[in-house]
């Protein structure tokens, strides 16, 4: 038996907690709020009620950032989200390592190799932290096999259920926002940025130019409220589910600003330029969140889990505002992220009709049909395979 584990209470993941539920072979473990984390799902399932040896494999169902944030608490000492820092933690304490005895089949022999499956978005695309996370949760002397998708994770109900499909993430991070030299929205400087990005589709074929006018709004940049804006899409299934072989699940642009701080106490170098190089200068000296994150000799430098292939590639590539308050600098930059997600589809271009070329589907009850299960997790295009 596989065991589902939900811990957050958002709409996304009260939803993905009711349709996973449909998901054969799988229970749904529910916890009180003082346990309701990995430590606490692993307690109970080594508790009781009696549970047949080995257990089969565990499926979390999160939000999930491509930074490395994976929003479940691993315990009670250790919050959501999970990130780098936090597996580390785990893993160095024995906080959520899986008891050998619950992979060991009840009469002894061979532990078991379970698959621990993380549902969230683009997590997979955050190697270091699912490594570490992997690491903190396998039996000691054990193994354990870890999925992760690489791409959007998306549900949308259709007529009797729902389907899950994943979606990709085309993306522009940009160091100044679009807008023309009036400062009003540059629609057109956008438009001619996504296509100058060479960006394809999952299979390699370009993205004809003209595409990106249906997929990017007039709004490009709205109010922080409507910062991910969903259109509908028809795509095509097949197999047919529930007698549908064409349903309606959507698309979305999203537009976000991410900030960067830092502060260091020092004397003012004077102009800009001197004042980068001190920052490019103190930020590996300098703590974060109580350790070196900037440091290029840490395990996984913060600049380089939002893109950022050095320090000064992460420097020169934001716009920094630096004030001085006669004892500390203090520097702020914004990062203006551009993004559509489009469903992957075969074939992905026009005239040809889109059709979901992966994808679940988790019927509302047995008289709708059974689960159908297309979402290929061994497929490296698909999912990281730890």
């Amino acid at each position: 038996m596989d065991f589902l584990f939900v811990p957050g209470a958002s709409p996304e993941e009260s939803l993905g907690r009711t349709i996973f539920s449909q998901r054969p072979n799988t229970t749904l473990v529910t916890l009180s709020a003082a346990t309701n984390h990995v430590a606490g799902l692993l307690a109970k399932l080594g508790a009781g009620p009696p549970i047949t040896l080995p257990i089969g494999d565990l499926l979390f169902v999160a939000h999930g950032l491509e930074i490395g944030e994976y929003y479940v608490p691993l315990s009670g000492t250790i919050p959501s989200p999970a990130d780098f820092e936090a597996a580390v933690d785990a893993g160095s304490s024995n906080a959520i390592r899986i008891n050998a005895r619950l992979v060991t089949p009840s009469g002894g022999g061979t532990p078991s190799t379970i698959t621990v499956r993380l549902r969230g978005c683009n997590i997979g695309k955050a190697r270091p932290f699912v490594q570490k996370f992997q690491a903190a949760l396998t039996p000691t002397g054990g193994a354990l096999n870890v999925t992760a998708p690489l791409h959007f994770d998306e549900i949308h109900h259709i007529h009797g259920g729902w389907v899950e499909y994943l979606a990709h993430k085309f993306s522009l991070y940009q160091k100044k926002p679009f807008l023309t030299p009036a400062g009003k929205p540059d629609r057109d400087g956008l438009l001619a940025a996504f296509d100058a990005a060479g960006l394809t589709y999952l299979d390699g074929t370009a993205i004809p130019k003209d595409a990106w006018k249906d997929w990017v709004p007039n709004d490009i940049h709205p109010a922080i409220r409507r910062w991910k804006q969903s259109f509908d899409i028809d795509v095509d299934l097949n197999p047919a589910v529930n007698g549908q072989t064409t349903v309606t699940v959507h698309r979305e642009y999203r537009y976000e600003r991410q900030r960067f701080t830092w502060d260091w106490s020092a004397p003012n170098p004077g102009n800009h330029q001197a004042q980068l190089d001190l920052l490019k200068q103190s930020l590996p000296q300098g703590t974060y969140r109580g350790k070196n994150l900037y440091d290029p000799a840490y395990p996984w430098p913060l600049y380089q889990r939002y893109g950022f292939a050095n320090l000064d590639d992460y420097v020169n590539n934001l716009d920094w505002n630096v004030t001085y308050d006669g004892r500390t600098l203090h520097y702020v930059a914004y990062q203006y992220q551009y993004t559509v997600m489009l469903p992957i589809t075969d074939p992905p271009a026009p005239p040809a009709k889109p059709a979901l070329k992966f994808y679940n589907y988790f019927p509302k009850a047995a008289a709708t049909g059974p689960a159908v299960l297309k979402l290929d997790e061994t497929n490296g295009d698909l999912f990281l395979n730890l």
